[in-house]
């Protein structure tokens, strides 16, 4: 729609000096007039416009308040009146239009019909003519309802434009308050041409009007779809025509013989004031009168009220849902009157098909409850109650702990609720992902325990996606203003674990709990009635007893309430202890050993005492050996009567197994040979060091020979196997000479090795010793010289 001046004056010179009311768009004023009805049992007077009827015994009040030029001193008006009851028109008598008049009305009024003669009218002997002329009435009657049609059409369109407002939104009101179908409007026309669709809409013969045509047979282009109109309801006498033919002929030469009739409108003015305007034309040589009319409705006050109770937020626009409430277009002087007592405030209301919008954003209001009324006629009617209060505080909204735990990735759309505040007139919530880019916001639906507007309500449930983990905001707005923003994090997966229960054992001062699972690194800290768990370590409590279970309160991080694995503890009997490995004297190796010395190749026997070997419900123990060099590396696992290469284990007794290996299938020289036993369900025993492993030389045969190595010093021969280990020779531990070579096979399974020993020996028969690599002692062998 073309912006527009709503006051562009079709004649501008002709009206420079008398101003145009507001209201009289595309038309020339001929005043400004208050027209009015008086009930003599009411004090209060009236505008006619806002009458639904027009009673019996009332008055009709014409009060001049501005007279335009183009009214002569002389100029008078007439009121022509169709009854209540329909019967002969009445013909008033003509009084001066530039002074204060009334006429009677025993009858009531249907019609009331005004002429207006700017030089005076000539009239007619008219009773006797307008009794006998039957289609008068209907046609009057018709004139005056199109007429406010057309008045109440500029009106709407004229402060849709003053207000800056679009023209489809006036129209639906329009068609609303009227019952009339308006044409969808195309806004690239030319303007004449919507106002003649639009008009014709109204008054089927203003379908004879050519926008098109040239502007000299057509009114003056204007610029204001409200102008338009108003310029072609008087300039193709669209306005006189819609009473018909004979509604023109029959005012001329019966009523007002030798006269010139044109149309006239009202627009609305200052408050109960019309200003009266016509075609913006030349006077003509013929007497002028200008022809207005109101028909009232006779309508009833109608019975309806709020449905259900209302609730209204301070400082803002609400539709409230109102049975009939269409009917209610011609309500008047709306105002909210407090229950508690107090003044009543005016407020704008909109009636549409059922429901009414009530305007509180100019309301000079507090919050409280107030009864909803109007004015129909000189009666009020009340609609019922309403209760206007604050919008809540969207700052204090908060979610609270049990609605944040609920919102972790993969959990799909969850339902969290918002409290802290009112929410009864949040009307959109989205939920917006928090980045340096923020995506647009998405919908989120939302409920309301009680409905929107159907009172205080603390409390609001949201659907939020939790498909994918991270920081969101969540966007709150009331009545479409501006969203409050609320932090809400969607959490990663919650720690998982897995292979539960952990098992624990009875008789345990403290013992260690180890988890598998998922997530493990976001669990702070671990509680269980179990006991106390301190650093990864539980203290079982003293009551328990085998085959109870207890859960485990995980604190996990992100989390307010703790994550609650149910049977995450087992509790068993006490572990198998190894207290005891008596080992079988070892084969003879022709060399000293020392206790914890287990020597590879040789199979060693130990006799294992084990406490809580067998207990009632456990199942077959089993034993794990390993080799231990600074972190327990297991190499070999049997249960009794089982065998493997180089060991193989029984039972000894109740309490006892027997293990028989060659150190060398487990361990390698130099680490710690150990044992642990494990019985299903109780678990494993520490491990129990059972010697270190080494590589021994088996020394069979020793001969001096004559052959010297120096002064004091002879030549020896050493036979056995894994010689390479001897690095020197001598008489006592202290004292040895380094072996000059290495050893020579004599044959697969034997070596020979030359060694240098003093001579002559210090004591005849005097043993050997030997120094095994690396070692600072000697050790005494079975061989002398």
């Amino acid at each position: 729609m073309r912006p527009t001046l709503l006051l562009l004056l079709v004649c501008a010179a002709a009206l420079a000096a008398d101003p145009t009311p507001p209201g009289c768009v595309g038309s020339a004023p001929l005043g400004k007039f208050r027209v009015s009805v008086a009930r003599p049992d009411r004090v209060v007077t009236l505008p006619i416009e806002e009458l639904t009827a027009i009673p019996e015994g009332s008055r009709l009040i014409w009060d001049p308040v501005h007279l335009s030029s183009r009214l002569s001193p002389d100029s008078e008006v007439a009121a022509l009146i169709i009854p209540k009851k329909r019967g002969a028109l009445e013909v008033l008598p003509a009084k001066k239009a530039s002074q204060g008049e009334a006429w009677d009305l025993p009858h009531g009024a249907e019609v009331v019909a005004l002429v207006i003669g700017p030089d005076g009218l000539n009239m007619g002997k008219v009773k006797s003519l307008v009794k006998k002329d039957e289609d008068l009435l209907p046609e009057l009657a018709a004139y005056a309802q199109q007429t406010s049609q057309v008045e109440a059409l500029v009106q709407t369109l004229a402060d849709s434009e003053t207000a800056g407002g679009g023209a489809e939104a006036a129209l639906r009101g329009f068609s609303s308050r009227w019952g009339v179908a308006m044409p969808k409007l195309d806004p690239n026309a030319p303007t004449n041409q919507q106002a003649n669709t639009l008009l014709t809409a109204i008054l089927p013969s203003a379908s004879a009007y050519d926008p098109l045509a040239p502007r000299g047979a057509q009114m003056q282009q204007t610029t204001g779809l409200a102008a338009s109109i108003a310029g072609l309801f008087f300039g193709n006498t669209v306005g006189l025509a819609a009473g018909g033919a004979a509604l023109v002929a029959n005012l001329k030469s019966g009523l007002f013989p030798n006269t010139e009739f044109r149309s006239a409108y009202s627009q609305a003015a200052d408050a109960g004031v019309m200003a009266f305007c016509a075609k913006n034309q030349p006077k003509s040589r013929t007497k002028l009168a200008y022809l207005w009319a109101y028909r009232a409705p006779a309508t009833t006050a109608p019975k309806t009220e709020i449905a259900g109770p209302a609730y209204l937020p301070l400082g803002a626009k609400s539709t409230v849902k109102v049975g009939a409430a269409k009917e209610l277009t011609r309500a008047r002087d709306w105002r909210l009157v407090p229950s508690a007592g107090g003044e009543a405030v005016p407020v704008a209301v909109m009636p549409a098909a059922d429901s009414i919008e009530l305007d509180l954003t100019k309301a000079t209001l507090v919050a409280g409850e107030y009864r909803l009324t109007a004015n129909w006629d000189w009666e009020t009617i009340a609609l019922g109650t309403v209760h206007v209060l604050p919008f809540g505080d969207l700052s204090k909204a908060v979610l609270p702990a049990a609605s944040r735990d609920k919102l972790v990735q993969g959990s799909g759309t969850v339902t969290v609720e918002l409290t802290g505040a009112d929410f009864e007139f949040v009307d959109k919530v989205e939920l917006q992902k928090v980045a340096p880019r923020p995506p647009k916001p998405v919908a989120a639906f939302f409920d309301l325990p009680k409905g929107p507007r159907a009172g205080p309500q603390t409390t609001m449930k949201v659907d939020i996606d939790t498909g994918a983990a991270g920081e969101y905001r969540l966007l709150v707005a009331q009545d479409g203003g501006k969203a409050q923003a609320l932090a809400v994090t969607v959490l990663p997966p919650n720690p998982s674990l897995a292979k539960l229960p952990v098992r624990v054992n009875l008789g345990e001062s403290e013992q260690a709990l180890h988890f598998e699972g998922s997530g493990l690194e976001r669990i702070e800290s671990m509680t269980s009635e179990a006991g106390e768990i301190v650093a990864g370590k539980l203290r079982l409590k003293a009551s328990a007893k085998p085959g109870d279970r207890f859960a485990i309160a995980l604190k996990v991080r992100g989390l307010d309430a703790p994550l609650i694995v149910k049977d995450g503890i087992e509790v068993v009997g006490p572990r198998p202890k190894i207290v005891s490995a008596r080992r079988s004297a070892t084969a003879d190796t022709g060399i000293e050993l020392r206790e914890d010395e287990l020597p590879v190749g040789m199979s060693v026997g130990f006799a294992l005492a084990v406490d809580h070997l067998r207990e009632a419900g456990s199942g077959r123990p089993r034993l794990e050996l390993g080799c231990r060099d600074g972190e327990t590396r297991r190499a070999l696992a049997l249960a009794p009567d089982e065998r493997a290469e180089g060991a193989s284990l029984t039972f000894d007794g109740g309490e006892s197994l027997y293990l028989s290996v060659d150190p060398g299938t487990v361990g390698f020289a130099g680490c710690e040979l150990t044992a642990t036993v494990t019985v299903a369900p109780r678990g494993a025993s520490d491990a129990y060091a059972l010697g270190r492993v080494m590589r021994a030389p088996v020394v069979e045969q020793f001969t001096l020979t004559s052959e010297t190595a120096g002064a004091g010093q002879y030549y020896g021969v050493l036979r056995g196997r894994d010689l390479d280990l001897v690095e020197k020779a001598g008489w006592d531990a202290q004292n040895g000479l380094a072996a000059p070579g290495i050893p020579a096979p004599v044959s697969a399974t034997q070596q020979s090795l030359r060694i240098v020993v003093p001579w002559p020996a210090p004591a005849p028969h005097a043993p050997l010793y030997l120094w095994l690599r690396g070692e600072k002692t000697g050790r005494r062998t079975k061989l002398a010289e």
